[in-house]
């Protein structure tokens, strides 16, 4: 499942965001996209967790500040169904 992160900082590191993401999630990726203004990328995470997991989280850590910015955090609606994964 994937979230879209928003709200960083130009010297954030993948890794860094990585490490406390994983506090809250199943973490398996971070990439970050700093195409358009560098000084405020943002983060396509990719975890392992249930659609609910995802959403009672994200809910939960929405507006919170990190180092004196709002992060912002989006779940896309087009994520995949896992019964069709069983099924391909």
């Amino acid at each position: 499942m994937q979230i879209i992160l928003s709200g960083l900082r130009g010297d954030d590191k993948e890794q860094e965001v990585e490490a406390e993401l994983k506090r809250y999630f199943n973490v398996v990726s971070v990439h970050f996209v700093r195409e358009g203004d560098p000084d405020s990328p943002w983060a396509l995470v990719e975890v392992n967790d249930s659609y609910p997991k995802v959403w009672e989280v994200t809910n939960r850590l929405r507006g919170a500040y990190h180092r004196g910015k709002r992060l912002r955090f989006y779940v896309p609606v087009h994520q995949p169904h896992p019964f069709f994964k069983r099924c391909a």
